[in-house]
């Protein structure tokens, strides 16, 4: 008796102290020094005293309402939720806290991800280099409940039904009867001060009546108000946005003048600066409706106003659009072509070496001058002899960038030849174009071969060499070089040294995207060409241009030939590629890639630099398409083709040239699948549309393990033979697993074939 009531004593007391332990833990503000939203395991005790499995809680969902500060910098932060459930609003609610609580000196990277889209290695990889971003989603991913409950990131819903877990799920019902009061609820989340959502309250009313009121995705009473319809049986609802009572003008001036940040997302259908309202506003009221859509009648149709109008008879089996409040949603059977450059812009997901070097690139620019003191380089392309072809020009740029950062200096661009570079690639997050000192006049031909990559640290400012060229660095060897490798080893990357995210293919494209974004010009004379070559569009409201095959075949150039006695004879045959071998890679695409069904017809669009090579093609495949009314520029040589060298000075000639040419770059960058020749012209293409979830294949590797692997890294630059870099992850194991994949996917395919046949 006395041993029994020992025990239970004992008992007694463990079972105390671990209650006193929870209870001291569970009112700790509980952060990890990574910045991680860390989790605390419970024990629960059972009515018998016997301890139960530990089990895991959101210390958010424990002490919500208290003043505690629970979320800070970093902040990882994933929004979730269903169209028009107001998921946007709430979006843009958390990336303005994030910017009113960050740093001045933190840069917040906001994105929308679509479900192909989502990385979670990415997501991993961010959160590794302390990166403050906000996600945005319409679809739940497996992944976020777990990161979630690692304390890696904090989810956010604008729905109760599509992620119970998340740290606070919006109401719809009490967002439309009280917009504003939505703030007071983040205020103990986010341990904002009463100044904070004063201001909060102001810039998301303005927003709000910006997003209501403007744009092709505003409230769907206000589509029917501007196209004439009576709206008057609605004015009672809720979420009735009365705009015919707002003065937008006043508005978009307070919001442009707020200070808390704004980044405007899809500028071609949302606001995102002052006038926009009116110019939306005459659109919409021409019968257009959400996303641009048809408005034929004055009804509510479920989401949106007016009915959908879609064609009895289609050759296409497609889907009606997605009801994305962000953009429409690819809508054929085989994904309908979104463009590339518009999933790109702003959304680079930079590796920690680059991010940094983007900071302090910024911090050395002030009102577009370099700073007093502040040690730079200087790409130059002032005439033909340094600069070469395209894909030549920006892998020159590219290079030079790498180099600036392995020597500790800012990297700035002079190329005024034959137009400045800013007729087709604008700054993106780097101002290159900034203007220096007109005394920097000393060139170094540093990117020569061979030659040791130095600082220089007598010199402020100098100007850089050739950068292309047999003698010239390639890309890789700046990546590898031992500068390379000193300047990681001193910022504590040098895990990351020769590793895949190093590779000249995932380089090069951060690289790309960091320094530029095309300019306005280019995207629609892209939009231009893949009209204009009769490539299959979609049926549904839009017209889309369904996905396609990109084609680059090289005809040929001096570069590949030389003159003796008058008769051209191949100098380099290894760059030579046949028409028929261009082909035969594009049959073996067209045989995997696009079904003999009808729902989506296999067609390509073919970029050369020889005009009867593109007709012969087209003669011999009618599923090939170009741009007949489109003559091929030679940048190189600054003409078009079939002009002589005393045209070269007509300028307007020339400018058009070269924004076709980077036109027919972004038609290769947006197709479905890019097959490539041994030239820059296209692999500057691969670069900026990147390596990786890609169909890429060059004609010389172009089999079914090519198609299929979805990831090839090549390293090509002028004059190589070819270049693959393969990465580990395809192994000896991996390459007989596709090939197993392979086999499959070819007796499934000839089955449908044969019943294809039978029916007919």
């Amino acid at each position: 008796m006395k041993n029994a009531t020992t025990a239970q004593l004992i008992t007694l007391v463990t079972v105390l102290h671990l209650a006193a332990v929870i209870v001291f833990y569970s009112k700790q503000k509980i952060k990890s020094a990574s910045g991680a939203y860390n989790v605390i395991d419970y024990i629960e005790v059972s009515d018998e005293g016997i301890l139960k499995a530990p089990k895991t809680y959101e210390v958010i969902n424990h002490i919500e309402g208290s003043d505690e500060i629970i979320l800070t910098a970093p902040f990882r932060i994933v929004q979730i939720g269903p169209p028009r459930t107001g998921s946007t609003f709430q979006f843009q609610l958390l990336d303005a806290i994030v910017s009113l609580k960050s740093p001045d000196d933190v840069e917040i990277e906001t994105v929308f991800v679509r479900p192909r889209e989502w990385d979670v290695e990415e997501i991993r990889g961010k959160i590794a280099n302390n990166t403050s971003f906000v996600i945005k989603t319409h679809f739940e991913h497996r992944s976020l409940k777990r990161l979630q409950k690692r304390g890696d990131i904090a989810v956010f819903a604008s729905s109760t039904d599509v992620a119970p877990y998340a740290v606070y799920n919006q109401d719809r019902k009490r967002l439309e009867e009280c917009t504003l009061c939505e703030i007071d609820r983040y205020q103990p989340l986010f341990g904002l001060t009463n100044e904070e959502v004063k201001s909060l309250k102001l810039h998301m009313d303005l927003y709000s009546s910006l997003r209501q009121c403007c744009g092709e995705q505003m409230s769907k009473y206000e589509t029917l108000r501007l196209n004439g319809c009576d709206v008057s049986m609605y004015m009672d609802r809720s979420d009735y946005p009365k705009c015919e009572d707002k003065d937008l003008e006043k508005i978009e001036l307070q919001f442009a003048a707020s200070p808390i940040p704004f980044k405007p997302n899809n500028p071609e259908i949302n606001w995102s600066k002052p006038g926009d309202c009116d110019r939306f506003n005459k659109v919409i009221a021409s019968g257009r409706g959400f996303n641009g859509r048809d408005v034929s009648s004055c009804e509510i149709d479920g989401k949106f106003a007016g009915k959908k109008e879609y064609k009895k008879k289609r050759k296409l089996e497609t889907v009606p659009p997605s009801d994305s409040e962000d953009t429409s949603e690819d809508t054929a059977v085989l994904t309908s072509v979104t463009s590339a450059i518009k999933r790109k812009t702003n959304r680079l997901m930079a590796p920690p070496w680059l991010s940094k070097y983007i900071q302090f690139h910024r911090s050395s620019i002030e009102e577009g001058r370099i700073k007093e003191g502040i040690r730079y380089v200087v790409y130059e392309c002032t005439g033909e002899e340094l600069c070469g072809g395209i894909g030549d020009r920006v892998i020159g740029m590219v290079k030079a960038l790498y180099f600036a950062m392995c020597t500790d200096r800012v990297l700035l661009i002079n190329a005024p030849y034959p137009v400045p570079l800013e007729t087709i690639l604008n700054p993106n997050l780097m101002e290159w174009n900034a203007s220096f000192s007109e005394n920097t006049t000393a060139i170094f031909d540093d990117m020569a071969y061979g030659k040791r990559i130095s600082s220089r640290l007598d010199l402020v400012g100098y100007r850089l060499g050739r950068t292309n060229g047999h003698h010239s660095y390639r890309l890789s060897n700046i990546l590898k070089s031992e500068a390379m490798r000193l300047h990681f080893e001193s910022n504590g990357w040098s895990k990351f040294f020769g590793s895949e995210s190093m590779f000249v293919a995932r380089a090069f494209h951060d690289a790309f995207w960091a320094l530029f974004n095309f300019d306005q010009n280019v995207l629609l004379r892209a939009e231009e060409m893949k009209l204009g070559s009769g490539l299959p569009q979609s049926n549904l409201p839009g017209n889309e241009v369904l996905p396609y095959v990109g084609l680059h075949h090289r005809g040929g150039d001096r570069t590949m030939f030389t003159v003796k006695k008058g008769v051209k004879a191949p100098r380099m045959s290894s760059r030579f590629v046949k028409s028929k071998e261009t082909l035969s890679c594009y049959n073996t695409v067209k045989y995997l890639l696009f079904p003999r069904d009808g729902v989506v017809p296999a067609a390509a669009y073919v970029a050369s630099d020889n005009a009867d090579s593109k007709k012969m093609m087209r003669e011999m495949d009618s599923t090939i398409h170009f741009h007949d009314e489109m003559q091929i520029f030679h940048i190189d040589w600054s003409v078009r083709e079939g002009t002589v060298k005393k045209d070269k000075h007509n300028t307007d000639s020339i400018q058009q040239g070269v924004i076709d040419m980077m036109a027919e770059i972004v038609v290769l960058v947006d197709s479905h699948c890019l097959i490539m020749s041994k030239s820059m012209f296209s692999f500057l293409a691969y670069y900026i549309r990147g390596p990786d979830d890609q169909c890429n294949v060059s004609t010389s590797q172009c089999n079914e393990i090519d198609l299929l692997r979805r990831s090839n890294l090549f390293a090509y630059e002028s004059g190589d033979k070819t270049a693959l870099e393969l990465s580990e992850k395809y192994t000896r194991r991996a390459h007989f697993a596709l090939l197993d994949k392979i086999q499959k996917r070819m007796l499934r395919k000839k089955r449908r074939d044969l019943i294809s046949e039978s029916e007919e």
